[in-house]
This record gives structure tokens, C-alpha cells and sequence, in this order.
């Protein structure tokens, strides 16, 4: 255990008044920027990086390094690009960016006005937009010769040149220009150029959508959503955020934590926070990985392992720069992932055996731009952080029940992780608690960003004073959302799939003809109502066995006559089909074309000629049976009637004129 936070906390109990020791029960209020009580920042408040090629750096603010596919991009950031890659905004909304081009994200959807924008300040370079489907904010990209602002779902490509030159093109919905000088409305299919902020705004052409060059072919591509099962599996503010999910996992429904995501191809020694590096970022230390869905499932959400299942990761909804728990000692640095009741989650392999699963290394390649090949797996290394491995859980017996870990961001600067000898003064809570406040107080006044926080209750039982048995934390999740088996508000008929359905044994509502489908249409033993005409189809046909309505004549087809062996009915003189037709000797005509269907064709009129039917109204499930020992009737006009013989083969039919 660290030796800083031991001798703290005995200098602590030393130093209480007397009367603390005879007073009642009491318990500690926690101050307003407490670790323990951190939620997370909103999510649509950074970007991630979706498709990335060539060489790209970022900017955020005295740092300046690479852009990956795992670096959060949050306002304030200045992108410089010699390659080209696609940033995914939080509404859907997407935005390509080219060679030799930057730009800055002054703004992502709230300002410190609370207005619902996306602001981009366009040095030079160019950048292709397409507005997400559902977002209420208005997109704005500021270049030195005017502002191009779009209100509803649309896509534009807009260029700035360095010389102040500047071009729009409207692909999709409508774009309002403004210069110091003028304003106009720029729709689908035109083109703007603008040279000056002075310039008149009336160069308008229209231009082929089909023509463009290699930049446009890409970005049309790179900018399209797909929606696959991760769609519904992610809470809504993570939908767009989630189909790299899709390609390199699979999901799993768990009885306790609702539906949950397992990585595919990870070793056996692998666990979350492992491979990939950190970044000493504004809001806290930064988890920059190289997985391909690192960005949601590092920055939103939880992880948990269990016995022959291994990791899967819980959806959340708020964003922080890593969820996991810090310690340090005697010069080693450690964090462990954050598990679904906000402690840090168990791992039950190798060396770890059960215990908490930390990722250790030596404080002086905290820095380094590969972990992996640094973390420890000694036993003894492991066994100083968290009070121990794990085993044994911290009830009481007299000793601090405070978590030596930090749970919240750690705020290290710059020049402390260029010189990682000096990070162990980011772990003291005193220095730790005025960083996190004065962040939240930064991130306020110029973005309007802010911290969630939710209450702490005071622990369940136990004694305040110092010494006495404490009961254990409350289980509380990381995430108020119900659990599974909580109550929850019926979905609407087009939230209702196949995983949220009620279970067998539960009542269901009656569906309307519209929603009855496979899934959801009674057991084979239980009551069916009757259904309507229209909804009566091979599923909803009544047992072999049980009770059949009389069908009406349009009902009646194929599969609803009697067996056999059954008795059947004399049919009305319309009800009569293909197996209930008279007997050979009675005469009798084909139905007219629209009245006849092999299965519920209406029965001939007696006493009535046969005539053959014409070549194209013939089919093959149509033509009827030839009667038995029956010649084929001649034209009326063409052949008399022949007499008929006494007997034998020679027998024919009397045709009447």
C-alpha cells in the first residue's frame, strides 16, 4: 500500500477532537467534487475519428501528436491533415477531410449561450458534410471569406484556399452563406465562389452532382451509416458510435446486465486497458488504443469478467477519458477496469488468480507508447495494489474502509508525463480534488461543458468514528438504468424485436393484424380469437383435431376442406369445388376465366353444355377432370348427334343443339 495515503490517514485519526470518539453515530458529507461521485461528461460532446489514412496530427493544446482511430476529438482541437479520414459526431452527422487541409472543432452542439451548434473553423483545405438524420443543431464551418451554415439534413462540400478563395457545393438540403458584405441561400445542385469577406455573393452556377474528383468518389463512400444488430443493442446516444462493434464481436444476453458485448480474437491473457498507451489530455489520462472499436467501449460503458464466459463489456451512455481505477506505489502505477458497481472488476487468470485485475508497470513507462510489452504479471508487484489481490473484501475488523484508489480521471500535465518521476503528486487527494474542480470550472466557462456528478448516500449502517466496524459500500450501478428484470415502460410497436418480446409465460397484449407475425402468434395449446379473413394464413389454421368454423366460400381453399374419411357436407350450389362436382352423367360448363382457382372455384351449373375452353385460358391447375369413358364434345354446328348404342364401348353422349 502506498506509504503516502497510510500515514495520511493515521495523521488524520490523530488528529480528531476527543468529543468525536463519545458522540453519536455520525456520517462524513462528501465534498462537492468527491471522485467516488463521478458519472461522466455528455457524449456528444467529443468525436471520434472513423476512418483515418495517411499522415494526420492533432493539436490539443500544448500537445501535438498523431491522430489514431482511438484519440478522442473534443472542442478545442485543431486537426491537420497531409492524408485524409472521416470524424463521427454523436447525431450521425460526419464529416470528411482532406489533404493539406486544417481545421479547428470550436464547438460540438452546446455553447456556453446553451445553443445546440457544431461550429468548424476552416483554415484552408477542404472538408465534405453530411448532416445527421435526427440532430436539432445547426452546422457551421467559419472560413476567412464567410460562414456556411446548414439547418436541416443535408450535404455540402466546402473548400478555403490560402489565398482566401473560397467554394461551395451543395449536394443535398439547403446552405446559408455570409460574408461581411452580403448573404444567400445556396441549394442543391449550385455551386458558390467567393474571394474576399467583401465580396458580392452572386457567383452561382450550378454544377453535375456526377462529376467530381478521387476526394469526392472516397468521401461519398466513408460518409454512409450502416445500421447493423449493435443498432439496437447500444443505448440511442451510442448508435452511430457502434458498427465497428458489429465486424469484431458478437453479443450475449446476460440475466443480470441485459444484453452485453464480447470482443472476437483476443488472446488468452487479454484484458481491457491493455493494449495501447496513455495521453495526459485536458479532461484526465486518455486511453488511446489501436482496436478497432476502442473508442465506444474504452470511453463509454463498463467491463466485467466471469468463469467461462471471460470479458464482455456493458453499454453506458456517459463519456470520460478512461473508466478505470488508479494507484501508486513505491514507484509502480497501476489501473484496473471499472466493473458494472463502479469497483474494479476481478479477473481469475494467472498470477492475478481472482483478484483485481491491475495493469501494473513501472512508473517510468507510464509514458511509453507501448504498454503492453511493459505490464507486470509478478505476483508480488500485483499484490501491493488495492490492499491486496482481491481475495478477501474489506468488511470491517477495525481498519479504513476508504479505497486507496483513485476513480475518477487522473489529471496528470504535460511536463509530469515527460518526466514520469514527478506523477506521484497527481495521486494525493488534496491535489488530485483541486484539479478535478478547477477542470470542471475551465470546461464551463469557455465550451459550457459539464460534469455529471449523482449523489453519494451515506454508507448503510456502521459507526462514524474512527475504529469502529463499518458496513460494506452499496452495490449501486455505474449507470441508473433499470436492470433487467426491472420494471419497464412497454415498448411501442416499433421498438418491440425478437429480444424484447414478452417471455412464454407472460400475458401478452393483442397485437394489431399489422404487428402479428411469426414471433408473437399464440402457442399451439393455447386459445387463438378468431382471426379476420385477411389474417387467416398457414400459420393461423386450427389443429387437425380441434373444431373448424365453416368457412365462407372465399375462405375455403386447399387447406380447409374435410379429410377423406370425414363426412362432408352438401356445399351450396357456390360452394361447390373441384371434390364435391355431380356425378359423370350430369352435363356441365367451365367457369368463366375470373371465377376460376383450384381451390375454391364454384361448382358448375347442372344441365348445362361442356365447351372446351380457349388455349389461353387453359392452365394446368385449372382445366378440370375429363370425365370417364367420355369422347371429346364436337362444335355445336359441325357435328349431329349420333344415336346412342345399346351397350359396350361404343356408348356415347347425346349433345343437344
Amino acid at each position: 500500500m502506498n506509504e503516502t495515503f497510510r500515514n495520511s490517514r493515521w495523521m488524520a485519526a490523530a488528529l480528531l477532537p476527543v468529543a468525536v470518539l463519545s458522540a453519536a453515530p455520525q456520517t462524513t458529507v462528501a465534498p462537492a467534487a468527491d471522485e467516488g461521485s463521478y458519472q461522466g461528461e455528455n457524449p456528444d460532446r467529443y468525436a471520434m475519428v472513423r476512418v483515418l489514412e495517411g499522415d494526420v496530427r492533432i493539436r490539443k493544446g500544448d500537445l501535438d501528436e498523431d491522430l489514431s482511430r482511438g484519440t478522442p476529438v473534443g472542442e478545442g482541437d485543431v486537426v491537420e491533415s497531409r492524408g485524409r479520414g472521416v470524424l463521427q459526431l454523436g447525431d450521425g452527422s460526419r464529416i470528411a477531410f482532406a489533404g493539406a487541409t486544417r481545421f479547428t472543432v470550436a464547438g460540438l452542439f452546446t455553447t456556453k449561450k446553451g445553443e445546440k451548434q457544431v461550429l468548424l473553423r476552416l483554415d484552408y483545405g477542404r472538408l465534405r458534410v453530411q448532416l445527421g438524420g435526427h440532430s436539432e443543431a445547426r452546422f457551421r464551418v467559419d472560413t476567412p471569406s464567410g460562414s456556411a451554415t446548414c439547418f436541416d439534413d443535408g450535404a455540402f462540400s466546402i473548400e478555403a484556399e490560402r489565398d482566401r478563395t473560397t467554394r461551395l457545393l451543395v449536394y443535398s438540403g439547403r446552405v446559408d452563406f455570409s460574408n461581411q458584405r452580403d448573404r444567400t441561400v445556396i441549394s442543391a445542385g449550385d455551386r458558390l465562389t467567393v474571394y474576399s469577406p467583401e465580396d458580392n455573393l452572386d457567383r452561382v452556377r450550378g454544377f453535375n452532382t456526377y462529376d467530381g474528383d478521387d476526394f469526392d468518389r472516397w468521401s461519398a463512400r466513408a460518409l454512409v451509416v450502416r445500421r447493423g444488430e449493435s443498432w439496437d443493442r447500444v443505448p440511442a446516444e451510442l448508435r452511430y458510435y457502434s458498427d465497428e462493434l458489429d465486424d469484431h464481436g458478437h453479443w450475449v444476453n446476460s440475466s443480470e446486465y441485459g444484453w452485453v458485448w464480447q470482443p472476437d480474437g483476443v488472446a488468452e491473457d487479454w484484458r481491457p486497458y491493455y493494449d495501447g498507451r496513455w495521453a495526459p489530455y485536458s479532461g484526465g489520462m486518455t486511453w488511446i488504443s489501436a482496436e478497432p472499436w476502442a473508442y465506444v467501449a474504452y470511453h463509454h460503458g463498463r467491463w466485467h469478467w466471469s468463469v467461462g464466459v471471460g470479458w464482455f463489456w456493458i453499454p453506458g451512455v456517459y463519456y470520460s477519458p478512461a473508466w478505470v481505477v488508479w494507484d501508486y506505489s513505491s514507484g509502480y502505477c497501476g489501473w484496473a477496469p471499472l466493473g458494472y458497481y463502479n469497483t474494479p472488476c476481478h479477473w481469475g487468470y494467472g498470477a492475478w488468480g481472482g483478484g483485481y485485475c491491475w495493469n501494473v508497470v513501472s512508473v517510468n513507462h507510464i509514458n511509453g507508447r507501448n504498454l503492453r510489452g511493459h505490464i507486470y504479471s509478478d505476483a508480488n508487484v500485483l499484490r501491493t495494489f488495492g490492499g491486496g489481490t482481491g481475495g478477501t473484501a474489506w468488511t470491517g475488523g477495525g481498519r479504513d474502509l476508504t479505497p486507496p484508489w483513485r476513480r475518477s480521471p487522473l489529471l496528470v500535465s504535460p511536463t509530469e508525463f515527460r518526466n514520469p518521476g514527478q506523477i506521484q503528486s497527481a495521486f494525493r487527494p488534496e491535489i488530485h480534488r483541486d484539479r478535478m474542480m478547477a477542470y470542471e470550472r475551465q470546461a464551463q466557462s469557455t465550451t459550457g461543458r459539464t460534469i455529471f456528478r449523482r449523489d453519494m448516500a451515506p454508507p448503510r449502517g456502521g459507526d462514524g468514528r474512527p475504529g469502529a466496524v463499518q458496513a460494506g459500500p452499496q452495490r449501486r450501478p455505474f449507470e441508473n438504468r433499470p436492470a433487467p428484470g426491472q420494471d419497464r415502460p412497454a415498448p411501442s410497436p416499433r421498438e418491440r424485436s425478437f429480444e424484447n418480446r414478452p417471455a412464454p409465460g407472460q400475458d401478452r397484449p393483442a397485437p394489431s393484424p399489422r404487428e402479428r407475425s411469426f414471433e408473437n402468434r399464440p402457442a399451439p395449446n393455447q386459445d387463438r380469437p378468431a382471426p379476420s379473413p385477411r389474417e387467416r394464413g398457414f400459420e393461423s389454421r386450427p389443429a387437425p383435431n380441434q373444431d373448424r368454423p365453416a368457412p365462407s366460400p372465399r375462405e375455403r381453399g386447399f387447406e380447409s376442406r374435410p379429410a377423406p374419411n370425414q363426412d362432408r357436407p352438401a356445399p351450396a350450389p357456390r360452394e361447390r369445388g373441384f371434390e364435391s362436382r355431380p356425378a359423370p352423367e350430369r352435363r356441365y360448363e367451365a367457369p368463366a376465366p375470373r371465377e376460376r382457382v383450384f381451390e375454391n372455384r364454384p361448382a358448375p351449373a347442372p344441365e348445362r353444355r361442356y365447351e372446351a375452353p380457349a388455349p389461353r385460358e387453359r392452365g394446368f391447375e385449372s382445366r378440370p377432370a375429363p370425365a370417364p369413358e367420355r369422347r371429346e364434345a364436337p362444335a355445336p354446328r359441325e357435328r349431329a348427334p349420333e344415336p346412342r348404342p345399346s351397350g359396350g364401348e361404343g356408348r356415347g353422349r347425346e349433345i343437344r343443339r
